[in-house]
Parts: structure tokens; sequence; C-alpha cells
């Protein structure tokens, strides 16, 4: 093996011209003192997000099903399945307050790097949650998680884990010119088109939220669909460039195309929809440090501030590793319900978590296998 002692130029290189981005936006906000100011540069992000969140695909028949529904003592959890595009089958679960008496207002809630998707322990807890407040949640499963297996039968270890699953189809899309955090948050899109149909759910009402992974598509959405009215992303906000000097990988998702070379940072897509509410939630001991979160926190609220609306935005830092931890869900909560018109939700204890089986929407906890084209075959014909 021959010896290289030159490992990490190319990463050096990269942290020099992050830095050097760094610091020219840190000049351009500095300069930030009006309104005329702020919108001004709320225009430059949203031209550089409606750049990097491209192509989208025609609107087509959405198709729900409902296919079973767990009766809880405060709630009905439906298994629902839909199409995102034609033969694109996607699994959720519906959190309904029972005894509603009017329309209740709704959360979207895509999930984070879990092998079980939406049955993950923590993503049923904050779902139970929200819905004891008052609130419709639809969670639904990303690409290769939970029922969504898009390599069924595949016998390859890398693309059984879901970051490697996910790294496999961004590849590939590139290739098509296409983007894969656009292919999950037109997933996030159409999900919420579900949601908006059902009659039980107050459609001028709707958050979105969600750790990790989640919180990355939490924030895409929240920048890109206006329906969305409130936002709460968890472990996932930080600063490219703290990123990049702790030498922290992410799914190709996580980096819309054009962003850093339009002089923006990881915060800038949250930015767009100041001073609408939105709650940054972070962990002291995550690997997304807290240097980045709280200077991405202070850049947000910059915005909040010079438009005239300070009590906005919140910063939330939970006292654990990376996860979406009762403290942060309890926070998250009370965040909606305050921008919703509930009252004040009560603490409630941690639900037992339901077996997996029990959540799935597909007779065995497959899509491919109850008839869905996986993203390889869509890849293929293009």
């Amino acid at each position: 093996m021959p010896r290289n002692a030159y490992q990490q130029i190319v990463h050096d290189y990269y942290v020099d011209r992050l830095r050097a981005i760094s610091a020219q936006r840190d000049e351009e906000l500095r300069s930030i003192r009006t309104r005329r100011d702020a919108l001004r540069y709320q225009r430059k992000v949203r031209r550089a997000v409606n750049r990097a969140f491209r192509p989208r695909p025609p609107r087509t028949p959405l198709n729900p099903i409902t296919t079973g529904v767990v009766g809880l003592e405060h709630m009905d959890i439906e298994k629902v399945l839909f199409e995102s595009r034609p033969g694109c089958l996607v699994t959720a679960n519906l959190y309904l307050p029972k005894d509603l008496s009017g329309r209740a207002p709704g959360v979207l809630a895509p999930c984070g790097h879990t092998n079980n998707g939406k049955a993950g322990p923590l993503y049923q807890q904050f779902c139970y949650r929200l819905a004891r407040a008052g609130f419709a949640v639809l969670i639904y499963d990303p690409f290769s998680q939970g029922e969504r297996d898009q390599y069924y039968g595949v016998q390859d270890k890398l693309v059984s884990q879901n970051t490697f699953a996910h790294n496999m189809m961004g590849k590939q899309l590139e290739l098509l010119g296409e983007w894969f955090g656009m292919w999950r948050a037109w997933d996030g899109i159409r999900a919420l088109d579900y949601l908006l149909t059902r009659p039980e759910v107050d459609r001028k009402r709707i958050g979105a939220t969600g750790n990790s992974g989640g919180g990355t598509l939490s924030e895409w959405l929240w920048a890109i669909d206006d329906r969305i009215k409130m936002v709460a992303p968890g472990c996932f906000v930080t600063t490219y460039l703290a990123n990049l000097e702790s030498e922290e990988p992410q799914d190709s998702e996580q980096y819309p195309p054009g962003i850093l070379g339009a002089g923006l940072e990881m915060v800038d897509p949250m930015v767009a929809r100041a001073p609408e509410p939105a709650l940054i939630m972070g962990q002291a001991y995550d690997y997304f440090d807290r240097r980045g979160l709280t200077k991405a926190y202070r850049d947000l609220k910059l915005f909040y501030r010079v438009l005239g609306k300070p009590e906005n935005v919140r910063l939330q830092i939970g006292p654990h590793g990376h996860g979406f931890f009762r403290e942060n869900q309890e926070a998250m909560v009370r965040f909606f319900a305050k921008h919703a018109g509930l009252p004040c939700p009560s603490p409630v204890e941690d639900p037992a978590p339901l077996p997996d089986q029990m959540l799935w929407a597909t007779p065995n906890g497959n899509t491919i296998v109850a008839g869905a084209k996986p993203i390889y075959r869509f890849i293929a014909e293009r």
C-alpha cells in the first residue's frame, strides 16, 4: 500500500472555502438593520431554494387507502397507504384524537433515520403527545425505512441500512440531473396533500416537526410549502461549516444543490419563512454541535427581530445526545399548542411503544411486496 501524507488536503481546501463563504455571509447579515434589508435577503434565499428543489413531478391521484385502525384510550391510529407518484407507495400512520368537537390542527411528521421508520419508539411518543394535546398527526415512512425498503430481496448489506440506501439512490439520481432531497420532499408534499383531505383537520393550522433526517425534511418542507404555518426541526440545524470542520457525514438529501454556491447556510431556508412561528431544537451532546446550532439560532433570530416578531422564534436544547427525547417533545408540543390556539398541554407519561407489525399499513410490512415500484426502477426507466 503506497503511503500518502496528504489525506486531508481536499478536506482542508473545502474548509477554507466554507470559512470564506461564512465570513462573507456574516458581513452581509451585519448589514441587515431594516425590514427592507431583511426582505431583500429573504428574496435571495427563496431564489436559491426554488432552484434547488427541482424538478417537481405533476400531482397525480393519491389513491389513499386506510388498511386498519389501532384503537387506543385517547386516540385512534389509522394505517394509511397513498401514492406520492404513480406506483410509489407511501406508508403512514394518522393519529386522531377521540371526541373532537371541531377541526383539529394538524402536524406533518417526517421520520429520521430509524430502520423501523414511523414505528420508532421516540416517534410514536411524540405523535402520541401531540394527539393527547389535540393535534391530528400524520407520520410517514421515508424511502428504505419502515415498510419502504426499496431494495427488498437484494442481497447486499450496503443497501440494507437506510443511510447507505439513501446515498445509493442519491448518487444514481444525480446522474439524471435530479436530487434525492426533492424526491424526499415530494413525499412530504403529497403526505400533506393527504392530511388536508381529512375532514378532521383544520388546514389553516398546520405544523411540521421531526428529528435528525426528519428535522431535515421539516426544514425543507417549511421552506417550500407555505401551507405549513409552524415548524420545529430537531437535531439537524447547525452550520455546514461546523459539520465540515467536525467531519460529520450526512445523506445526499441533506445538502440542497447550489445553497453553498449562493453564499447561504443551513438555517437560511428557515430564514425564508421568518417571522412565522419556528422552534429550533437540539441536544447538548449531539454530534451536530452546539456551536453551529447556537449560531444558526442567532442568525435566524435577527430576522424575527428586524421583522417585528421576536417572540415567534425559540431555541430548545435538551440534556441528551442525538434523539427526540421527552424534553424536546414536550417543548415542541407546548410551542405548537400556543401557536395553534390550544390550551397549554399537561405533561403525559411516555406511552408503551406498540410493536412494529401493529402499525404496518401493508400486509407483510413492505411496499415492494405489496406491488410498489422501487425507486431504482424509476431511475432505470428514466
